[in-house]
């Protein structure tokens, strides 16, 4: 699992400190156009509408962000991000660390970029079944846009005619990182068991450490696309060899006088992932799909401590309205999503790997003006019967100075992967301003 340094002391003062420096010498640097210097400062408020006990119930986030891109020549290129993020309320969300530092090598035929870096696959509007590279900070599962983690990679693009072929190769694991037991979305352990006999036990468990992949190249991954475009269809085929970034859990029971102690063994598997995609567009409307075939380790479906192999697909219209009310512009996408379970199991979707089972997805973004955009988005699963809605609105106060106001909301039965979140409904206030 990654892990971050934390404890960030006198954080005003080192952003402060910060924008000072980058301001100064973004001035300094002006006459030099082969330099570009840039970045955000965010500042996030969460409040959630209920409390629980010996949870975190806001959020007081600050983050600082700094990039740079320096263009050598017309054959070399730098860019590199540094990410500074301190959670007041909660501080294991607090981190600094390299987002993405790579160089690129621009070539005849080929393009070649070496370093950390983020790598984005798929067709689709967020669920994207082809996009397995990079792991994600989960440490707040509402909340993963621009949560992807940078991978130290070569990644090589080579171009035949209307062909692109990408390869891919990451020499050392790395996986996503889940939220801590204080955290609002850590879902408690039961307090009890159910023995053979079906008589309840008083239960006490204990999370080990997630056991990872080797760190150093016996878990290095791969991964391999082909994309064209056909007659204005642009499309791919890809292959991902490597490892699940998410864990499976097995749990070792032990009686004890009092009842029984559970501990939970997290670990990391094998993964591959076929995956196929494409996006047209007729007129106003636009189509778009993504098919992913998940074959894990059980590939039999007999192990129950390993996800079963599994087909995802996803494929979504999406059109542009011009002129509603005034000169306003309206922007909507509904997709579908279904995941198929190759040994005909049932699976909960609890499961990280498993949420999206039967489930439509949409989007819609109207433009009030030139300053506003309202956004509403939500999901809906038919076979978990479980949803979550989220409106927004952002306004732009100012050139790159823009304040966004949203929230969330979780609805189900419990022991479905919303509806046990139907407490964390919330309310959030970003202040942005990107340089």
């Amino acid at each position: 699992m990654t892990h971050y340094h934390t404890s960030i002391p006198l954080f005003k003062l080192v952003v402060f400190f910060l924008i000072t420096t980058v301001v100064s010498f973004c001035q300094a640097q002006e006459v030099d156009k082969k330099y570009r210097l840039g970045g955000f400062v965010e500042l996030d408020h969460i409040s959630y509408f209920e409390t629980e006990e010996d949870k975190v119930n806001a959020r007081n986030q600050g983050i600082v962000q700094l990039e740079v891109e320096s263009n050598f020549s017309t054959k070399y290129k730098f860019f590199g991000g540094v990410e500074i993020r301190e959670d007041l309320s909660d501080p294991d969300r607090s981190r600094v660390f390299i987002d993405e530092a790579y160089v690129d090598i621009y070539l005849k035929s080929m393009d070649i970029r070496v370093g950390k870096q983020i790598i984005t696959w798929g067709e689709a509007d967020a669920i994207n079944p082809t996009n397995n590279i990079n792991p994600v900070d989960l440490s707040d599962l509402s909340d993963t846009d621009d949560e992807r983690i940078g991978v130290y990679a070569v990644q090589a693009k080579y171009y035949v005619g209307d062909f692109t072929f990408h390869g891919v190769l990451i020499p050392v694991y790395d996986g996503s990182v889940l939220p801590k037991s204080n955290s609002r979305w850590f879902l408690d352990f039961p307090t009890t068991v159910a023995l053979p006999d079906g008589q309840m036990a008083p239960a006490q468990f204990n999370l080990a450490l997630t056991e990872e992949p080797a760190a150093d190249t016996r878990s290095a991954q791969f991964a391999l696309k082909a994309a064209t475009s056909i007659g204005g269809w642009d499309m791919s085929v890809s292959y991902f060899n490597g490892y699940d970034d998410l864990p499976n859990y097995s749990q070792i029971v032990t009686p004890t006088a009092t009842g029984v102690d559970v501990t939970v063994l997290p670990k990391i598997h094998e993964l591959e992932v076929y995956g196929f995609d494409f996006s047209t567009s007729y007129g106003s409307y636009g189509f778009r799909g993504e098919l992913g075939y998940f074959k894990t380790e059980d590939t039999k479906g007999e192990d129950q401590t390993i996800d079963d192999s599994f087909f995802q697909y996803v494929v979504g219209i999406d059109r542009n309205f011009s002129n509603i009310i005034g000169e306003n512009n309206l922007f909507v996408i509904v997709q579908w999503v279904h995941q198929i379970i190759e040994s005909g199991a049932k699976v909960p979707n609890t499961n990280l790997n498993n949420i999206f089972q039967e489930s439509i997805l949409a989007r819609m973004e109207y433009q009030l003006g030139n300053f506003s955009t309202l956004t509403l988005q939500g999901t809906y699963d038919f076979k978990a019967e479980n949803y979550y809605v989220q409106p927004e609105i952002t306004y732009e106060i100012s050139d790159g100075l823009n304040l966004t106001v949203l929230a969330d909301f979780f609805g189900g039965e419990e022991r479905t992967f919303f509806g046990n979140y139907r407490t964390n409904n919330r309310a959030q206030l970003k202040l942005k301003y990107s340089f």
